[in-house]
């Protein structure tokens, strides 16, 4: 089992949640507003200097999902550079 951990820019919402649908992913934990800065793609604090907030996504599944979600947030961070979206992946060792 793996852990993906995918923080993301708020706006970009609808994109990530088809990717999810498109690869049969259905159980996750989703943390709607958080503020953070990326490498990439700015700080996004929720402030009238910086708007915009983050989202992220805790996610159990198996490494053939695992490994096809993280080719899709690639394909992703090609097509909305500028938007900001990152995966983590992480081994898994149990679930009680």
């Amino acid at each position: 089992m793996k852990l993906v951990f995918l923080v993301y820019n708020a706006a970009i919402d609808e994109d990530v949640v088809e990717v999810l649908a498109h690869l049969g992913i259905e159980e996750y934990t989703k943390w709607p507003r958080l503020t953070g800065k990326g490498k990439t793609s700015g700080p996004h604090l929720d402030s009238p200097v910086w708007p915009g907030v983050n989202s992220a996504l805790l996610i159990a599944t198996d490494e053939t999902k695992a490994q096809s979600l993280l080719e899709e947030v690639r394909s992703l961070k090609k097509k909305l550079a500028h938007e900001g979206i990152k995966a983590f992946l992480l081994p898994l060792e149990e679930i009680c």
